[in-house]
């Protein structure tokens, strides 16, 4: 077998300068540039495809329309603007993205979040440009080819191409290119490559550090290095610790608490890194991490290995994921992986190099060997079509998806509304749109009620987190008001949407702040305007019905159901009617009250039939609460199970 002379290569052990790759005649074929474009282009067809098919069946969710708003703002006149937590708020707070204001004009041209899918699958085609520049004259055109099918096969960049839209995963190009110009000693190239990313996310600063360590310790510019380390991590600091809190409202970085293992703060954090060594093994050894870095390896036929020191490129991004306690940052299946792939794709390249240099039987070996675990892997593990994981459901459009989408477009764009995760992406393009997850769902701007509701049926006997309007704003001093909505049609599909009855049929509740047993506390009680006035004394019929609303604040988790109860009792203490229920008729157990919110208050409607043949005379309406489970009564300080809410006057 005909050997060919090696590539030059760097001090980094990669080539930087073109030279004959595998076979002359490949090297030089014309049609190797153009099957890179049929390639990518016919990728970046099928994938904007697919993610627009998810997209109409309602699977995208409520990040994609985080990033939705933010935009449409900024096209609108009001940079990085959104309303989706409630009230006001600068999405730069939540992730420092200035480089997304370049798509502001193109959703100008084009408001929907499906602009935005094909945008970011676009992009990620593009960086097979810099992957196969890089690839082609190390390992020749054919080979560099294989290199090109190996990334758009990889399983985890398919599932960052249906993830929604995130910012990070438009980094991909960036990194690519940004690895590229260092591996070749183009700093300058490099550097500018890199100062685009750092405006696409906050912990790119992270990579721009290992970008300058390896400079400096591997391509023997130790200046260039230590100094674009140096910017880089007060870059990163500036704009977590600073810009971020300043455009955000104030309060820490949110993201730390997913390192909770490591420490409450990042001094404790530092510490465990430094002197806790089986910590950090336990934690970067748990099970599924392991199957992410297997998932991650394996369709490249560990071929990233043989790329030292090049893969330390992928170092900072393989570090910030594993020694997370959120588990979604460890599976290939969400976009957390996408800054690895082009780190791992240029290792790869630099690995079959060195192979090659060292023998070409066993270069021919790996690369049979990388043909095979990517068509492996495409086919376990992969969301396209071809492989054992695909889900036809995720793609397919039905007819009450379409009903669904119609009924939607019927909102005014100028209404406020609270959805949620299912629908929120589609009514993004506003300034005035709340989730319903959490009492937030309460302000779609400043002190705005939402004029609509998107909600999804919920199945019979379904268990969820309290959401609005049923999570009402508790501020001290002040009556609690739920805002109820009129049903104005249900789709087959789910979709229930409603508007706002306005305030004159708000129910507004008397406080009590009675505190019970767990954490529980009767904030306040009474009756909507329909119903007889609520006050110390109520007059009734027999008969007739009192609708009572209850809201009940958890002051701390809760551990257990708990069953929240009225009694209607007559001078002796005789029971002569109650109303006994969960939240929701069993909807919103307390166990599942603080998934969303902190200390969150919930109401809910306790209807007290009184009997038909009640005699005339003075009742007491008592509230009180009892575990669901084992029947046993709440207490509250005093020893007292009860709180008198009203004296109820019953007539004939």
């Amino acid at each position: 077998m005909n050997e060919h002379p090696p590539v030059p290569e760097s001090p980094s052990g990669s080539s930087f300068q073109q030279g004959p790759g595998v076979g002359g005649a490949y090297h030089q074929a014309r049609w190797a540039w153009p099957a890179v474009a049929v390639m990518a282009g016919a990728w970046a067809i099928a994938l904007s495809w697919l993610s627009i098919q998810r997209h109409l069946a309602f699977k995208t969710s409520g990040d994609m329309a985080l990033f939705a708003q933010a935009i449409w703002s900024t096209a609108h006149g009001r940079p990085f603007y959104v309303t989706l937590w409630g009230g006001e708020g600068n999405f730069l707070g939540h992730h420092f993205v200035p480089l997304l204001a370049a798509l502001a004009p193109l959703y100008r041209l084009w408001p929907d979040a499906r602009l935005l899918l094909v945008v970011q699958v676009l992009l990620l085609a593009v960086a097979v440009i810099p992957l196969y520049a890089f690839a082609r004259p190390r390992l020749g055109a054919g080979s560099g080819l294989l290199i090109v099918a190996a990334y758009l096969l990889f399983p985890a960049l398919a599932y960052a191409a249906f993830a929604d839209f995130h910012e990070i995963t438009l980094a991909v190009p960036l990194f690519m290119a940004a690895g590229v110009a260092l591996l070749n000693d183009r700093l300058r190239a490099a550097t500018i490559w890199l100062a685009l990313a750092l405006l696409l996310k906050e912990e790119v600063a992270l990579i721009a550090v290992g970008f300058g360590l390896y400079a400096a310790f591997f391509l023997g510019h130790r200046r260039y290095g230590l100094t674009l380390a140096a910017l880089s991590a007060l870059w990163g600091l500036l704009v977590v610790f600073v810009l971020m809190p300043a455009l955000g409202g104030g309060g820490d970085y949110q993201f730390f608490d997913r390192y909770a293992t490591l420490g409450s703060t990042p001094a404790d954090m530092l510490r465990t890194l430094l002197l806790r060594p089986g910590a950090i093994y336990q934690l970067v050894s748990a099970p599924h991490k392991l199957v992410f870095t297997w998932q991650l390896l394996f369709p490249l036929a560990f071929l990233p290995l043989a790329g030292t020191p090049a893969i330390l490129l992928a170092l900072p991004t393989y570090a910030y994921l594993m020694l997370s306690d959120y588990a979604f940052q460890t599976s290939i299946t969400f976009y957390y992986a996408a800054p690895l792939i082009p780190f791992l794709m240029l290792a790869t390249v630099t690995g079959l190099q060195r192979i090659r240099r060292w023998r070409m039987r066993g270069f021919h070996w790996a690369l049979l060997a990388l043909a095979a675990a990517t068509l492996a892997a495409a086919r376990l593990w992969s969301p396209l079509p071809f492989s054992l994981a695909y889900s036809a459901d995720t793609f397919r459009v039905t007819d009450a998806q379409r009903e669904a989408r119609a009924l939607l477009e019927t909102i005014p764009p100028d209404a406020s509304v609270v959805a949620d995760g299912y629908y929120n992406p589609w009514l993004a393009n506003r300034f005035r749109m709340g989730s319903m997850v959490g009492v937030q769902g309460e302000e779609v701007g400043p002190s705005r009620i939402p004029d609509y509701r998107a909600a999804r049926r919920q199945e019979p006997y379904a268990v969820t987190p309290p959401e609005y309007p049923w999570i009402v704003r508790n501020e001290p001093g002040t009556p609690v008001v739920v805002h109820r909505y009129g049903m104005i049609q249900e789709t087959a599909q789910g979709l229930v949407l409603s508007k706002w009855l306005g305030p004159e049929n708000d129910v507004t509740m008397a406080r009590y702040d009675m505190a019970f047993d767990l954490g529980l506390v009767l904030a306040a009680a009474g009756t909507p305007p329909e119903g007889p006035a609520w006050g110390p004394s109520i007059r009734m019929a027999p008969g007739a019905t009192l609708p009572v609303w209850m809201a009940w604040q958890a002051t701390e988790p809760i551990d257990r159901r708990v069953t929240f109860s009225l009694h209607l009792v007559d001078a002796d203490g005789n029971l002569v009617a109650q109303s006994d229920g969960e939240m929701g008729g069993g909807q919103y157990p307390t166990t599942l009250w603080d998934r969303w919110s902190e200390r969150p208050t919930v109401a809910g409607e306790f209807p007290v039939q009184l009997p038909a043949d009640l005699p005339a005379g003075r009742y007491s309406l008592l509230a009180g609460a009892y575990d669901t489970e084992t029947v046993s009564a709440l207490s509250r300080p005093d020893g007292n199970q009860w709180v008198e809410l009203a004296s109820i006057e019953v007539g004939q």
